[in-house]
Formats: structure tokens, C-alpha cells, sequence
């Protein structure tokens, strides 16, 4: 549950700290006074899109933190085991700082974390209900949804194998579909690898031919130079009175030393013997690098034109030598499946086929499940809604057969009949503001009693709702509560009256600037506030007297 809430420069609302307590909590004030806006700034804590405009004026963030009591909630625990994220088992601290420039930063017990896992966190705890929800119900599309939601993962493997499996199916229609989309082009294509394929094994392409090319042709351009310094490098090894003799010598000398001091120079002689033959040997290299190097003026000729081949390679493909190599293996490929296209698209109809079986078969296992639960989430719907004042009221939940979509291969709808003798219809065609609050109502009490949170959230769930109606949704936001925390923003004195927390929302204006603030109710003061709820504009004795009553015969409720 949420035991504590902070929000700073949001809109509206300079600074503000709310405690909240167990039960059912109401928000009531005038309109435009701010509930709405504390309603958005718990909804920043669940992950909602943060916006600028909620930086209030001239000022260069917005802050606002969540204390939640997450004792005995082991979802989250799990959650946050899974994100590497310390807590320790009593409570959460969430944190949404939103800056001027439109960024904003996640925290949960003072680490950053993304803004996908802040909303894996906490659906684990919190639900938010506006009235954008409310008339989600008017959409068919979204029925579904709230089936698979009610069905709480019941069904969770077959959902997951129908959309492996008609993923698959697509992706080969598409496939098939391009194919045969692009016989012409695919002729023109042809033509055009196939030459370049041509093109490419008369190149008779190697890898690091580039490389030795390159340094061949230097070679030969430096014959002169390199045949000097070959010439120059045997004469120093090989003249009379050379470096090798003078090492032999050198060599001789050190090992009398060593004659005379055992092992003095020992390291030193080796060296000197190890040098002499290295010098010896190169001595004779350089002599047969001298014998061989030749100028081939037809060879050098041979080395250029074919470098300046794979060099216009290069530059025509955009390619490096490696690259050609792979992109002529790969255009290969693509050559052997346009030249059987025949073959690949029959091959392609056989695998699409045998999918599309395969899919009718998870499809149709899927909707065995969702059937038997939507029979359960009817019974619940109808048991609720008639205990909400609509006592004649049936509702349906249909299933209209498609073709295969992501979701499986039907439409679900809930069909409603208001009253006795009318017969069921779409939601909106028949449904008013009133009936739909109601009907959503009992969707929410059915779905929290199986989702496990700890606190959710109603902005003006009661809409379009007076008399014993409201008072009947008052008992039923008041029975939820006794099963997790209930916030709800109403103007409906009955909800107002039941609640075990009344919060006042005003707005004033100060050095031409308008705050929001919040009082806790109690005592005469929720008289007072309930009786404004009643009257709407001037608060009698009448109306006081009726406040008084309606708090005590809601005593007694409880």
C-alpha cells in the first residue's frame, strides 16, 4: 500500500506530503483544485510518461516520492530480487524526478533503474484507474484484453505457443507474398547477379592478394635501390677484413679469459658464437637475394594491371577484396533460389499450409481456455453489476469467429441488457456513463481480487452515478478496501461518507502564484465538506443534518 507521498513543484502543487492510511481514502474539492493532478503524480511512480509541461513554471524539476509498505507482497520482493535492486522486507522507496528539458529519472530505494522495470515493480502493487478506461469499455478491440487479464496467466502457454507458431506462419505468407510479388523484378535481378557473379570468378579473387600486389610492385619499382643495399650489406660481410672475422677474433680472445677464470665470460662468448653464425647465414642470404633479384619489367607490368582490376573492383562494388569474396558466395545463394523459384514457392505453399493447421490447432486450444474462463468472468460480472443496482441487467461475453490475428482466431465481446426484456447489445450502443462506471466497477472488484496488489487508484469511477446507485458503488469501492487499499477521487457524498480518510483538496492563490494544498478531515470538518457534496452550493442546517446521518448509517455498514 501507499503509506506516504511527496510531490514537489508538479504543475500546480508547490509542496505537498500526504500520509495515507489503510481502507478507502476519498479526495474531494472543488473542480480544478488539484485532485486530478495528485492522481498524475502517483501515476509518474507507476511508470507513467513523464511530460515537461509537469515541471511547474520557472522552475527546473519536478520531485515526487513513494513510500510503500511492501510487507508481505512476495511479487514484489521477487521482482526486485530479479532487478539486483536492495530493499529489505518492510518497505519500497520510489522516486520520479522530472526535469525542464522533458528527461526524468527513475529511483527505487535510491537506484536508478529504467522506466520498464519502475512499471514491472510496480504493477505489482499499484492500479490506476481514469475515466480514459472507463471508455476503453465502448471498444470491442480491448475486450479481449480484459479477458486474458481476468484469466491471470491461466492460459499463459497456450497463448505463447499459438504466437510462436502463427509468427512463423506469417513470416513464411510474407516470404511467399514478396515472391510472387516480384516475378518480374526478380528476372531483372537475375540478370544483374548473374553477371556480377560472372564478373567475379573471372577476378579469380584471393583474399591478401591486395597486400602482396601491392608489395611486389613495390619490389620491382626499388630494383636499383634494393639490388645497392644487397650489394652494399654482402660486401660488409663478405670483404677482406670483415665484421665476421673481427667477431671470430674477438671471440677467441674472450674465451682465453675464460681459459684462465672459468665461466667468467662464459654468456658473453655464446653470444658472440651465436652472432658469427647468424651473420654467416645471412651473409649467404644476401648473396642468393643478389643472384636472384631481377628487373621484369613484364612481370611489374602484370603485378600493375592486375591491381588496377581489383582495384576498379573495389571502387564499382563499394566493397573490399574480402567482401567481394562473401558478397559473390552470397549472390550465389540468391541465384540457385530465383533460378528454382518454382520449387521454392511450392516448397513455400507446403510449409504455409502445414503452418496454417498448425496454428487452427493452438488457436482452437486457446479459445477452449478462454471460453471456460470467460464463463467464470460472466458469472462474476453479472453477480457484481446486479449488486450494483442493476438487478436485471445480463451480460454476455461472445466469441466471433476470424481469421488468424496475433491474438488468436476470434473477437471477444461483451454484450449487455440493461434491464429485463431488452436484448443484449454492444456496450456502446446501450450502456450509459452511469452503467458503464458500474460495469467497470465490477471488473475492477473481480480482477484486484485475483491480481494480489496492495492499493489501487479511482479517478471519478463513480461518474454519471447518483442516489442509491452511488450508494451502492460507495459499498462496493468500501468493500474492496477491506481487501487493499482504495484512493479515489468523488464528488459523490455517499463514497465521501463511507471512507475511513477524507482529504480536502483547495487551491489558493499566494504572491500571484496558485498552490495546492491538502487537509485531513475529520470530525465537523468532513460534515461540513460532505454537506458542500450534498448542497453543491451553500451548506444548511438540512444538509448537515443529512451529512451527520449518512456517516453514521454508513457506521454501521461497516
Amino acid at each position: 500500500m501507499l503509506q506516504a507521498l511527496t510531490i514537489k513543484q508538479f504543475a500546480i502543487i508547490e509542496s505537498l506530503e500526504i500520509n495515507f492510511s489503510n481502507g478507502l481514502t476519498v479526495l474531494s474539492g472543488e473542480t480544478g483544485a488539484g485532485k486530478s493532478i495528485i492522481i498524475d503524480a502517483i501515476g509518474q511512480l507507476v511508470g507513467a510518461r513523464a511530460s515537461q509541461s509537469f515541471v511547474r513554471h520557472g522552475e527546473q524539476k519536478a520531485t515526487i516520492e513513494g513510500v510503500f509498505d511492501i510487507d508481505h507482497v512476495p511479487n514484489v520482493n521477487k521482482v526486485l530480487n530479479e532487478l539486483d535492486i536492495d530493499f529489505d522486507d518492510d518497505f519500497l522507496f520510489v522516486k520520479r524526478e522530472i526535469f525542464a528539458s522533458g528527461k526524468s529519472l527513475c529511483k527505487l530505494n535510491n537506484q536508478n533503474v529504467t522506466l520498464s522495470d519502475l512499471k514491472i515493480v510496480m504493477q505489482e502493487l499499484l492500479d490506476i484507474h481514469g475515466q480514459h478506461e472507463t471508455q476503453i469499455l465502448l471498444k470491442p478491440k480491448y475486450h479481449l484484453t480484459l479477458l486474458d487479464n481476468f484469466a491471470d496467466s491461466k492460459y499463459q502457454q497456450e497463448i505463447d505457443e499459438y504466437k510462436e507458431v502463427y509468427q512463423e506462419y506469417r513470416l513464411k505468407k510474407k516470404e511467399l507474398e514478396k515472391l510472387e510479388s516480384q516475378d518480374q523484378a526478380l528476372l531483372q535481378r537475375l540478370d544483374l547477379i548473374k553477371f556480377q557473379r560472372d564478373e567475379l570468378l573471372d577476378a579469380n579473387l584471393k583474399e591478401d592478394e591486395l597486400e602482396f600486389l601491392n608489395q611486389e610492385i613495390k619490389k620491382l619499382q626499388n630494383y636499383e635501390r634494393i639490388n645497392e643495399s644487397l650489394h652494399k650489406a654482402h660486401m660488409f660481410l663478405s670483404s677482406e677484413d670483415n665484421i665476421t672475422d673481427k667477431i671470430y677474433e674477438l671471440n677467441q680472445a674472450i674465451q682465453n679469459i675464460n681459459e684462465i677464470i672459468p665461466g667468467k665470460y662464459n654468456t658473453f662468448s655464446e653470444e658472440l658464437d651465436q652472432m658469427y653464425y647468424s651473420l654467416e647465414d645471412y651473409k649467404h642470404e644476401l648473396y642468393n637475394e643478389l643472384s636472384s633479384n631481377e628487373f621484369d619489367e613484364t612481370l611489374l607490368n602484370e603485378y600493375e594491371s592486375r591491381l588496377n582490376v581489383l582495384t576498379d573492383l573495389n571502387r564499382k562494388y563499394g566493397k573490399s577484396i574480402p567482401e567481394l569474396i562473401k558478397y559473390r558466395d552470397k549472390i550465389d545463394d540468391e541465384i540457385y533460389k530465383i533460378e528454382n523459384y518454382e520449387q521454392s514457392t511450392s516448397q513455400l505453399r507446403e510449409d504455409i499450409e502445414s503452418l496454417y493447421n498448425k496454428v487452427l490447432e493452438t488457436g482452437n486450444a486457446l479459445s477452449i481456455k478462454r471460453r471456460e474462463i470467460a464463463l467464470n468472468l460472466r458469472e462474476k460480472l453479472v453477480s457484481e453489476v446486479q449488486n450494483l443496482h442493476m438487478k436485471d441487467a445480463n451480460i454476455e461475453i461472445t466469441f466471433n469467429k476470424t481469421e488468424p490475428k496475433i491474438d488468436g482466431l476470434e473477437e471477444v465481446e461483451f454484450l449487455i441488457s440493461p434491464n429485463k426484456g431488452e436484448p443484449l447489445k454492444s456496450l456502446n450502443k446501450i450502456a450509459s456513463g452511469g452503467e458503464l462506471s458500474r460495469i467497470m466497477l465490477a471488473l475492477k472488484s473481480i480482477f484486484v481480487s485475483s491480481k494480489g496488489q496492495t492499493a489501487i487508484l479511482f479517478d471519478e469511477v463513480d461518474t454519471g452515478v447518483s442516489g442509491r446507485v452511488a450508494q451502492k458503488m460507495a459499498e462496493k469501492m468500501y468493500e474492496i478496501s477491506q481487501s487493499l487499499q482504495v484512493i479515489c477521487i468523488s464528488h459523490l457524498p455517499q463514497v465521501a461518507a463511507i471512507s475511513d480518510q477524507h482529504l480536502y483538496i483547495t487551491k489558493e492563490t499566494v504572491n500571484d502564484r496558485t498552490i495546492t494544498s491538502v487537509k485531513h478531515l475529520k470530525g465537523e470538518d468532513k460534515i461540513d465538506e460532505i454537506a458542500r457534496m450534498i448542497s453543491g452550493v451553500e451548506v444548511t442546517k438540512l444538509t448537515r443534518q443529512h451529512a451527520k446521518e449518512m456517516i453514521v448509517q454508513n457506521k454501521t455498514l461497516k
